[in-house]
């Protein structure tokens, strides 16, 4: 019997659900950041605001290519 194999894809399976919650992680910066800038007023909302769309969509791709090379 080979144990490779299972131990490998334990390890695949709990990598995935590892940037599956880091997927919930920036979500919730989203909501920080739009709650933020809703009660701040700093002058580059726009910005602050685009680095955590960015900063999110960064984090879905990851998965999605951890998940095509995994």
């Amino acid at each position: 019997m080979n144990w490779g194999e299972p131990i490998l894809l334990g390890a695949k399976v709990f990598g995935l659900l590892g940037l599956g919650i880091y997927i919930v992680f920036a979500g919730v910066v989203l909501v920080q950041v739009s709650r933020m800038t809703d009660t701040l007023e700093v002058g580059f909302e726009t910005a602050i605001k685009l680095m955590a769309w960015l900063h999110f969509a960064m984090a879905i791709g990851t998965f999605v290519i951890a998940f095509v090379i995994l």
